[in-house]
Order: C-alpha cells, then structure tokens, then sequence
C-alpha cells in the first residue's frame, strides 16, 4: 500500500476534523509515515500558510474548479 496523495498535490481538509475548525485548499508538503494503518501527510494552507498534520481519511483531492494553483516549489522553501 502507499500514500494516495503526492507532494504538490492540492488537497481539501474539512474543518470539523481540526480543533480550530479550520477548513480549505492545502498543498501536501511532505509524505509521512503510516501510523495505526493509515498514511499522514503535513499539509500547508494555501491561503494563510499555516502548516498541520493530517490523516489520509481527513482529506479530499481539491476539485479543479477551485482554480489553485501552488506556487513552485524552490530548496530555500522547505
């Protein structure tokens, strides 16, 4: 088995899975290892910039018509 989302990939995170509620377009930055046989991913909020951890079953590929985009990836942005 492996992850269903790559890095760079646009992802949707429900706001009800996070305590602070919040809910939007993410990009996933990084693959992380399974735990309790499900894969995470750090993802970072598109819009505000703010970086979490999510599970597999908290996100969503975004839908196209959302019309993001992220911004290429440079060495000095990791």
């Amino acid at each position: 088995m492996s992850h269903k989302y790559s890095v760079g990939q646009l992802v949707h995170a429900a706001g009800t899975h996070f305590a602070d509620r919040t809910s939007g377009i993410y990009e996933v930055i990084r693959l992380m290892p399974e735990s309790n046989g499900e894969f995470s991913y750090r993802i970072k909020n598109i819009a505000r910039g703010t970086e979490r951890a999510a599970g597999e079953s908290q996100i969503r590929p975004a839908r196209a018509e959302h019309g993001m985009h992220p911004q290429p990836r440079t060495a000095d942005s990791f």
